[in-house]
């Protein structure tokens, strides 16, 4: 069944074209994904199917069934409400009901008064009217998932990934056949992006969106609406195959170009030869060149290249000693140790708010430590791309501010001086669009000239705080292009795993209480064995190494000696605590698994549910913590 359909839709948005004459269908249960580059119109054409967006001709064709749920950028919220009351704030009856069963509970638990009791056997008995228990478990369950457990804060206390969970919740919570995303992975870690890629992947409803993260699209979509040079083209199939559709159709367009050029030079020559007066045919001929020079001209995908200039660095490019940061008694980073190296792609990762960008600060020195030192190399010229772009002064024209910036021009590798304009079509803003005011750019947009303006400055030291935010797919291709080459050293931020993948030779990841640990594994590697190692049935040999606490220096006797040292008698004591820990795990882990067999038990009973998987996160986490202490034990004496 189609659920949607347009009909030959075009949209410009004054002098500029965005698409024209676009035909395509959405049928239920299929999963597409719009891509393109920023500016090109793709979130304007989700607004236009969810009718937020006037169509300048063609038409729009909805199901009568047709229900949409939709998840665009920056959705507006009250501060001063709550949570759950946001979820919540629909006319479903069904949603309204739970939200009255879930304020009867609360009550219950104070006011033990008949009219509290009244309320609640209410509540209940709409519930059961509505058969609304699986979806206030499901609500329950994806609360939990996401990792929101206080339903009752204020949105306006949320950090940007949080919200963004709480949008995620409501709009999967909502009764629709057509879900509707747009940039969904935007500020949430990687754990909840693997979570919603599953949720997605394993959902029923049709699903349409807008994402640069390429994993993301590969493994979730099977069909891609293309927007390039105002016209929309689909591709049936994931990431993998549209890329190698689009190089086989670009490999055509470069060899019928050349044949078209061909044609032109032997014209051009013809043309010259013959005399004044032309009869019919040489008429016809001219006409056929005129036809052909006035065609739509091939374009091969611009790069985003800027030879670097290498700045002499020193022997050390940055050295942390000893780093500690706490913010309200919470150790953020503690005894951080790090030489780091050049030409080093170093990735920083961890869940959201664990410290990541805190880090950052500290190496640069916008932030001072508790204790500990950072040292910087002799020429560092650090470039430092922020996780939320600096305001740019909505005022000025393009190329007005890259001037005002960096400016009138940038010495090349070879010693060339290219202007600011030039280097600007180089980062994909073509001639008429350097004379736009910034406050006609796109979010991603806007994102692409900040990047501009960091690169422009020739760092030999960069920072990378998420850049994949808001970047389209184009962009993040050249951008990886770029810093593959750099000669510099790279430190980068981010949860898009496809980027890291390609980027990164080592990460350094946040665990509990601002320890710090390297490795050396790809960072989809690194997430299977923290998947595994949380899992407790990783028993293998780690490819991580603490940062916490510099390493001893070498002496002579310990490095010259070739008498293998006798092993460490262990204490009474230490034994004894090592038996005790392995006897308290036996205990939790059949505890836990007791507990986790009763689950489906009371899945349709919420409180009891709830309950139950508190339960067992307690376990995991004396698990975890017991499991901790038994390592540092028996390495500290074997």
């Amino acid at each position: 069944m189609i659920l949607l359909s347009t009909q030959s839709i075009s949209k410009s948005i004054g002098p500029k074209t965005l698409f024209t004459d676009v035909s395509l269908g959405i049928s239920e249960g299929e999963k597409l994904a719009i891509i393109g580059t920023n500016g090109s119109g793709k979130s304007t054409l989700l607004k236009i199917l969810l009718e937020e967006e006037e169509i300048d001709s063609g038409q729009i064709v909805k199901n009568k069934e047709l229900k949409i749920s939709a998840l665009l950028q920056d959705p507006p919220f009250d501060p001063e409400q709550e949570i759950i009351d946001h979820i919540f704030e629909t006319e479903n009856r069904l949603f309204s009901a739970i939200r009255e069963y879930e304020s009867a509970c609360e009550r219950l638990e104070t006011d033990h008064s008949e009219e509290a009791e009244e309320i609640f056997n209410k509540a209940m008995s709409e519930m059961d009217r509505l058969d609304a228990w699986q979806v206030e478990t499901d609500f329950k369950s994806i609360l939990t998932e996401l990792g929101i457990p206080e339903i009752h804060a204020k949105m306006g206390t949320l950090s940007g990934g949080m919200r963004k969970k709480v949008e995620l919740v409501k709009v999967l919570m909502e009764e629709s056949n057509l879900l509707v995303l747009d940039e969904p992975t935007n500020h949430l870690d990687v754990e909840t992006i693997i979570w919603l890629e599953n949720h997605l992947s394993d959902m029923k409803k049709a699903l349409l969106l807008i994402t640069h993260d390429r994993y993301f699209l590969d493994r979730i979509v099977n069909r891609i609406i293309e927007i390039d040079r105002k016209k929309v083209q689909v591709f049936e199939g994931n990431y993998e195959f549209y890329l190698e559709k689009k190089a086989e159709i670009r490999e055509v367009e470069e060899r019928m170009e050349e044949k078209a050029k061909s044609f032109l030079r032997k014209e051009i020559e013809w043309l010259r030869r013959q005399p004044k007066a032309r009869g019919t045919k040489q008429k016809a001929r001219i006409q056929r060149y005129e036809e052909v020079d006035g065609r739509e001209k091939f374009q091969a995908d611009k790069k985003l290249e800027l030879a670097s200039i290498e700045v002499r660095q020193g022997k050390t490019i940055l050295e942390a000693k000893h780093l500690c940061k706490s913010f309200e008694g919470k150790p953020i980073v503690n005894q951080f140790n790090y030489h780091f190296r050049k030409k080093e792609r170093l990735g920083i990762v961890g869940p959201n708010g664990s410290g990541k960008s805190t880090l950052l600060n500290l190496l640069t020195g916008r932030l001072e430590p508790d204790t500990g030192i950072v040292i910087p190399g002799i020429n560092n010229v650090v470039g430092y791309f922020y996780q939320t772009s600096q305001e740019l002064d909505p005022s000025l024209k393009v190329i007005d501010y890259i001037k005002k910036k960096t400016g009138e021009s940038i010495t090349m590798e070879d010693g060339t001086k290219l202007s600011a304009g030039k280097v600007l079509e180089k980062f994909l803003f073509p001639g008429d669009m350097q004379h736009s005011l910034i406050e006609k750019l796109s979010g991603g947009e806007k994102r692409r000239l900040y990047l501009v303006e960091i690169l422009m400055n020739n760092p030999n030291f960069l920072l990378l705080d998420e850049p994949t935010n808001d970047l389209d797919i184009l962009t993040l291709t050249v951008l990886e292009e770029f810093l593959v080459d750099f000669p510099g050293c790279v430190v980068l931020v981010s949860h898009d795993r496809y980027f890291m993948d390609r980027i990164a030779g080592s990460l350094i990841a946040f665990r509990e209480n601002g320890e710090l640990v390297q490795s050396h594994l790809s960072y989809s590697e690194f997430l299977d064995e923290e998947k595994k190692r949380k899992s407790k049935n990783f028993d293998g040999k780690s490819e991580t190494s603490s940062l916490s606490q510099a390493p001893p220096p070498a002496t002579k006797e310990s490095t010259s000696s070739t008498t293998p040292e006798k092993p460490k008698k262990i204490s009474y004591k230490i034994q004894r605590r090592i038996t005790e820990l392995e006897e308290k795990m036996e205990g939790w882990e059949k505890e836990k698994s007791k507990l986790e067999s009763e689950l489906p038990n009371v899945a349709t009973v919420p409180d009891k549910l709830i309950e139950l998987t508190k339960e067992i996160q307690t376990l995991d986490t004396n698990i975890h913590d017991a499991m901790k202490e038994w390592e540092e034990l028996s390495v500290a004496n074997s």
